[in-house]
């Protein structure tokens, strides 16, 4: 028999169709798999486990879908002053192509690491030597999907054979955990051919497609000078659009782009911390929204924004769109917490098991330290105060346990399947040897 865990006597925010919050919850897991939810009363009378865990002034919430992630952290906090151009020109392609199958493992753990550690379950991650980052998410307990940061106008970049060798070697593994899409960088170092190849091999294999659109002002104006079309309009002409691609940024969208994402159901993945550090503004998500596009949250990377924290992401794309709007009534905190959990699951093909506490969907859980000055006071009721807590209070270091694919993969903010210490040193002493040798 599968084992079983219940969680009991913890504030469980459940994010179904009602957006349920149960004042004294429990939960079941068995196996992989979410066995019941309710009232511990209730959920007490009618089940015993294989293991109880106490989770008094905890929330229970579903694991965060981080929808657009870069492994990247080796080059954190380096070139500060620089826009995205130019630190992709002279710091990020540089150590890309520089960068070994054992860099980008380490790189990795130390990013899953971070991501889990913040209450992150599920990552959307585009980087490089691919098999390497599975190797890292199966052994560290993340869920995954990898796509290569493929491009071919750039030397040194991997290629569209790459990411398809990593489909064919990892899509599926560790029990479904991991899966492998195809990534196309951006416009200014892909070709047309390019993309309609990334949609023909998507296509044979049934995966999605990750693609960065519309992120610079200076994007978009290089696309029209080249091809005569905005970025959205020109690889929806090459067939690159549909449900099964999350488009990250899409910052500078005009309303014919909104109407062809619209059309084609494409997903998209916002990002408001790495556009607002990076200069590139802010995305018109009341309009993306209003026009019915499923929208998702993203840190982007560490070093486009120092941290993968997506709680503050939360906050950033609530607080922003507020400032510009002068509207304290848009982006609230259920909306955007959605866009956190179940509209990412839903962006990644996964809305039927994760992203909302239900009996049968998959068991990616996180648990909150609630018994902190700054998440308290907690009211229910008329006054309930927990979305806001979670959404505008609650920080990284507030996650206390974390449960994925059914697996406590962090108890007590320690990690279970991996040293942290020999994480950060591996890490360290791998980046200051890449850095040094791109400088």
């Amino acid at each position: 028999m599968p084992e079983t865990t219940l969680f009991e006597h913890a504030v469980i925010v459940t994010m179904d169709e009602k957006c349920s919050i149960i004042e004294d919850g429990s939960l079941v897991t068995s196996g992989n798999k979410i066995l019941d939810v309710g009232s511990s009363e209730e959920v007490r009378r009618k089940h015993s486990a294989d293991r109880i865990v106490d989770a008094k002034q905890k929330i229970i919430l579903p694991g965060l879908v981080s929808l657009h992630f870069h492994s990247d952290n080796f080059s954190r906090g380096v070139g500060e002053h620089m826009g995205l151009g130019e630190w992709l020109d002279k710091i990020y392609y540089p150590m890309l192509k520089a960068m070994s199958p054992d860099d980008a493992y380490k790189a990795a753990m130390l990013a899953y690491a971070e991501a889990i550690k913040s209450g992150t379950t599920t990552v959307n991650d585009m980087y490089r030597h691919i098999p390497a980052c599975a190797e890292a998410a199966e052994k560290i307990g993340i869920r995954a999907v990898l796509s290569s940061e493929a491009a071919d106008l750039i030397e040194g970049q991997e290629t569209i054979q790459d990411n398809e060798r990593a489909v064919v070697a990892k899509n599926g593994a560790a029990n479904g955990r991991i899966k492998i899409w195809f990534g196309a960088e951006w416009i200014p170092v892909c070709s047309p051919e390019f993309f309609e190849k990334t949609r023909e091999l998507a296509n044979k294999y049934k995966v999605g497609i990750h693609v960065h659109l519309n992120e610079s002002y200076e994007e978009v104006e290089l696309c029209k000078k080249k091809f005569g079309q905005r970025p959205v309009e020109h690889v929806d002409s090459l067939g690159l659009l549909g449900h099964d691609v999350v488009a990250a940024h899409c910052v500078w969208l005009s309303d014919k782009e909104i109407k062809l994402f619209a059309k084609s159901n494409t997903q998209i993945a916002h990002c408001p911390v790495s556009n607002a550090k990076l200069g590139n503004g802010v995305a018109r998500i009341p309009e993306m929204r209003g026009a019915g596009l499923n929208i998702g949250l993203g840190p982007d990377d560490a070093p486009c924004n120092n941290t993968v924290d997506m709680f503050e992401v939360m906050k950033y794309a609530s607080l922003l769109q507020k400032a510009i709007e002068l509207d304290a009534s848009i982006m609230s905190s259920s909306e955007v917490l959605q866009m956190a959990t179940l509209n990412g699951a839903r962006a990644l093909q996964m809305g039927d098991e994760i992203g909302s506490i239900e009996p049968g969907k998959t068991a990616d859980l996180i648990l909150l330290d609630a018994a902190t000055p700054r998440l308290t006071p907690i009211h229910f009721g008329r006054y309930s105060n927990i979305l806001p807590h979670i959404v505008y209070a609650a920080h990284g270091d507030d996650v206390h346990t974390v449960m994925i694919d059914g697996k406590i993969v962090m108890e007590n903010r320690k990690l279970l399947f991996a040293n942290e210490g020999e994480i950060i040193k591996s890490a360290t002493d791998a980046a200051r040897e890449l850095i040094g040798r791109i400088s």
